[in-house]
């Protein structure tokens, strides 16, 4: 899942600083040289005689003039230019009719860095003229161009546009600006793409997943492709930014005109183009600062951790997260590790128990990592060692169980797995914390046995207990009989109570039946 945009426009914002800074530390020096070679290109005779001419003239602070509005333009111009990429990337996609979130082609970021370029000139021109002016000061007042003595500040010359020029003075070059990084970052994100998309192809992965190495030769290659396209026009860029101390300079075509008529046959004319070679060959040191840098920036959520490995080596011990935190490029790598508590089925599981009874068992485990360090390092696949290890644990629990046990004795097969899961995984950084039994299928002979006995033990107990009741009745009547033999009379009784009982019943033949004795008194007469 992709971070929330405003987190993920800090971590641009602070790539494109960091990033930025990087290069202007590194390479201010070179930048200045360049500088004063486009400007003054008959001046000095190549870039080793106009660095140490510098040098010996003002110091390594000399080097380093316009540091600051450098290093505001490269903060600015890297902050602005990851930041609208994105949305550029938007505008290419509403373009072109695709859906939010569609991959784009090479061709198409190319054109979506190209188009954020745009906002990144707009954001630089001021800091660039500032820092030309800045860098060629020395130079200007040693030909005359400027009186001598002026201060060398940013403030002043800040203070001089705006006496001279207002406002609208910063953006003088601002034509040539997007006229150089139009194309060029077009070039940039082109190549950097494409160089990628080699990469990915060659190693059988997706860009990602290329490794710093590729990814820092792929933004090295893009800024050479910039730099081979620019560096013409960046020539004429800072013509018109430094030489607009004299006053009103001549527009981009002109001075681009003027510089091809009186210099191409000087060999002074390598002081504009020459020194491309050298600032290529720089070119895979600083200008893949900030794209190295920014995919040095990582994030984990709340549910998770990383461990990154140093040189081979876990560093501090323990994890990183949650939040942000930086990796080294070239040295480090790290894993992702889900805290979250995760559950799998176990595939049903032909067991003979120890009736031998063959049986069919199912379950599920759940079962989370409480040590990210020890599932990375002690196992090479947490989850599948843990899949594997569950079904054989099932086989072997059930395995001194009895069918009987089984079938009534769940929650106890399922405790005793739980505890011999755990155990195993412990070393694994895995906590086990349920194991239930899902299912237990019998074979169908098995289960027509079992329902046949199930019926003969019902229905023998049903005469047992109808056998138990015509006991009891005859020994209720028994007793009866005695009681009623003790008296004459409660016979005559229950005679009566007979006759009312089948009177009730609406009958049209009444038997009397008439006692033994009186019978007997008849049958002693005759």
């Amino acid at each position: 899942m992709a971070p929330h945009p405003i987190i993920q426009a800090i971590i641009d914002f602070s790539a494109g600083a960091i990033g930025g800074t990087a290069c202007v530390l590194s390479g201010q020096p070179f930048d200045t040289t360049k500088v004063k070679m486009q400007t003054f290109p008959t001046m000095y005779r190549g870039f080793i005689h106009c660095f140490t001419s510098t040098f010996r003239q003002v110091g390594l602070s000399g080097l380093y003039k316009g540091a600051t509005p450098a290093l505001i333009a490269n903060i600015s111009e890297n902050a602005v230019l990851f930041l609208s990429y994105g949305l550029c990337q938007d505008a290419i996609r509403f373009v072109s009719r695709m859906d939010k979130g569609a991959q784009l082609s090479d061709i198409q970021k190319a054109s979506a860095g190209s188009l954020a370029s745009i906002f990144s000139s707009i954001a630089i021109c001021p800091t660039e003229l500032v820092k030309c002016r800045l860098q060629a000061m020395h130079e200007m007042e040693a030909t005359g161009k400027i009186a001598s003595g002026q201060r060398r500040t940013v403030w002043s010359v800040v203070k001089t546009v705006l006496k001279t020029n207002g406002p609208l003075g910063f953006y003088q070059g601002l034509t040539s600006t997007m006229a150089r990084e139009i194309p060029g970052y077009f070039c940039f994100f082109g190549a950097y793409e494409l160089c990628r998309s080699k990469f990915a192809q060659h190693m059988g992965t997706d860009k990602d997943g290329i490794g710093y190495l590729p990814l820092m030769f792929s933004g090295g290659f893009g800024g050479a492709c910039l730099w081979l396209m620019i560096y013409p026009i960046d020539c004429v860029k800072s013509r018109i930014q430094v030489y607009s101390l004299t006053g009103r300079q001549e527009g981009f075509m002109k001075t681009f005109m003027g510089i091809i008529r009186t210099e191409e046959k000087n060999s002074g004319s390598l002081g504009c183009f020459g020194w491309l070679l050298v600032l290529i060959s720089l070119l895979f040191i600083t200008a893949t600062f900030p794209i190295t840098l920014f995919m040095c920036v990582k994030i984990v959520k709340e549910y998770e951790r990383a461990v990154i490995f140093r040189l081979g080596r876990i560093t501090d011990r323990k994890p990183k997260g949650p939040g942000l935190f930086f990796v080294l490029p070239c040295t480090d790598t790290f894993v992702k590790v889900d805290l979250r508590t995760v559950s799998f089925d176990i595939p049903p599981q032909e067991i003979l128990t120890r009736d031998s009874v063959t049986v069919s068992v199912d379950g599920v485990v759940y079962f989370r990592i409480n040590c990210p360090i020890s599932s990375v390092a002690n196992v090479s696949n947490a989850h599948s060692s843990t899949r594997l290890l569950a079904q054989t644990t099932l086989r072997n629990v059930l395995g001194t169980k009895n069918l009987a046990e089984l079938l009534s004795d769940r929650e106890g097969i399922s405790l005793s797995m739980q505890a011999s899961l755990d155990d195993a995984t412990d070393p694994w950084g895995i906590k086990v914390e349920r194991v239930e039994i899902k299912d237990v299928k019998l074979p169908q002979q098995l289960q027509r046995a079992m329902a046949a006995e199930a019926e003969a033990t019902r229905e023998a107990r049903a005469k047992i207990i109808s056998a138990e009741g015509e006991m009891n009745a005859s020994r209720a009547l028994k007793e009866a009989s005695l009681i009623i033999a003790e008296s004459p009379s409660g016979l005559q009784l229950r005679y009566l109570q007979t006759l009312t009982s089948i009177a009730a019943e609406k009958n049209s033949t009444i038997i009397f039946p008439l006692p033994i004795d009186i019978l007997q008194n008849f049958m002693k007469r005759e």
